[in-house]
């Protein structure tokens, strides 16, 4: 006979499988918003608790993991690091320019000169320490504020079975405010990678074995292959001795930034095709850019050319819009860095409006990029993790969420980024051959070195 505390542990431990507790039955085989459900399956697991005589917190086992927890300190640090995100892509394009950011010819969306982030540290009330990173290229230190003076108040000293109750906690603290997105969430994704941190140190295994129960797949991929994100080089010429140089490495595919001017982005691919013949992979990044014609033909003549897949072709905002031209012939089309909670992403999946999925786990967070993966796969849809600006723990974070998603993409990959990582950590990712190993260190696999830091702090 199976214990009530086993179902209730089954409950949380995958909320897409069948399950029955107290007469309470769910079946999902589609992608149904977790939003629709929780608080049902909250007041059920809370019924079952009170009926078995557990306390009103219990720690939720994933397999033999305690996922229970209590903060007992957060500490964060801004930093900036030499070296704009572009390198020398464009670097004779832009259009206006700050002190501390710049706008590109074609771009709308601003970048910072320097490669800025932010880190979070946290400690349990057992001793337990965890890094986490969130994808804050703009502000960061609104992140360190957010999470300093708003959050840990709020958290610090309450006891949490799972990960997910104190996101949940959080995000109904501010949702009647409109915080369903922006740098409130900001601050949720990169404690929430922290919190995962802390509990694959605490349990001695790496983070991708403590959430593998939440994916299609029985264990971990131990190997991950991936692309580069970006060829960042001035010149054409430059940027196929860049490409047949990363090719020599292992490296199996590329993707290339666009702006608006379809015809020169057509034309700089046949170049590099030509130029880096062994390349088996391209994918495109118009970076929300297309408009009008340009939208049906890009996609046409992508797909003609054999890319993988035409990410962020139009406004993050066009639903109707991707609806339309998902359908279209050409390329598949691939989004996701957008999203930042699971409950936007429903109204994305039925009906479908997009190919690939590509969460950004440093605005997901680990726990909400489980949900989101789940509804994109109920849907059909094959997830491939977003990589954007961060350094170690946010690139580790991205790498151990790609362990548990299925082998049907290349993982993406910042290379410049990855290099800075270097004179900040020391992490157990280790580029070769093509890709990264999954590494055995617990948690993230990320070691910080807080005196390294100081170099890169940005006071207060």
């Amino acid at each position: 006979m199976v214990s009530q505390r086993s179902k209730i542990l089954d409950i949380h431990s995958s909320m897409f499988r069948e399950q029955e507790l107290k007469g309470h039955k769910w079946h999902i085989k589609s992608a149904t918003a977790y939003a629709d459900i929780q608080h049902e399956a909250a007041f059920v697991v809370r019924e079952a608790r009170d009926s078995a005589g557990l306390p009103a917190r219990q720690g939720i086992s994933l397999g033999n993991y305690d996922t229970s927890f209590e903060i007992e300190s957060l500490e964060t640090f801004h930093l900036a690091l030499e070296g704009a995100y572009w390198e020398d892509y464009r670097r004779d394009e832009v259009v206006a320019q700050t002190e501390r950011f710049e706008f590109k010819a074609g771009w709308p969306t601003v970048y910072a000169l320097s490669i800025e982030t932010a880190l979070v540290k946290i400690k349990l009330k057992d001793g337990t320490i965890g890094w986490g990173e969130a994808n804050v290229p703009i502000g960061p230190e609104v992140f360190c504020l957010v999470l300093e003076n708003l959050v840990l108040p709020m958290a610090k000293s309450r006891e949490f079975g799972h990960p997910g109750e104190l996101n949940e906690f959080l995000y109904l603290a501010q949702r009647g405010r409109g915080y369903f997105s922006g740098f409130w969430q900001d601050a949720l994704a990169g404690l929430d990678i922290a919190l995962w941190d802390a509990l694959g140190r605490r349990a001695g295994v790496p983070m991708a074995e403590l959430i593998v129960d939440d994916s299609s797949l029985d264990t971990p991929r131990k190997e991950l292959p991936v692309y580069l994100s970006g060829i960042r080089k001035a010149t054409v010429p430059e940027r196929i001795e860049h490409a047949n140089n990363w090719l020599d490495t292992g490296l199996q595919g590329a993707k290339i930034f666009l702006t608006g001017d379809l015809n020169g982005g057509l034309t700089e691919l046949e170049a590099l095709k030509k130029g880096v013949p062994g390349m088996d992979q391209w994918m495109v990044d118009t970076l929300w850019t297309l408009e009008g014609d340009d939208v049906a033909r890009g996609k046409r003549d992508f797909g003609d050319m054999g890319v993988r897949f035409l990410e962020c072709p139009i406004n993050p905002e066009d639903l109707e819009g991707h609806r339309k031209i998902v359908g279209m012939p050409g390329a598949p089309i691939a989004i996701g860095e957008h999203f930042r909670t699971s409950r936007q992403l429903d109204e994305w999946l039925t009906p479908r409006s997009f190919d690939v999925f590509q969460p950004d786990i440093g605005r997901t967070g680990i726990t909400d990029g489980l949900k989101q993966m789940a509804m994109a796969r109920a849907a059909g849809i094959p997830t491939t993790p977003h990589m954007g600006n961060g350094v170690a723990v946010f690139q580790a974070a991205t790498l151990q969420f790609s362990a548990i998603c299925e082998p049907t993409h290349l993982q993406e990959l910042q290379a410049g980024h990855y290099e800075k990582t270097k004179a900040l950590t020391d992490s157990a990712w280790v580029y070769k051959d093509g890709g990264f190993a999954l590494p055995d260190r617990p948690g993230l696999g990320v070691e910080v070195d807080e005196d390294a830091l100081q170099r890169f702090l940005v006071k207060k």
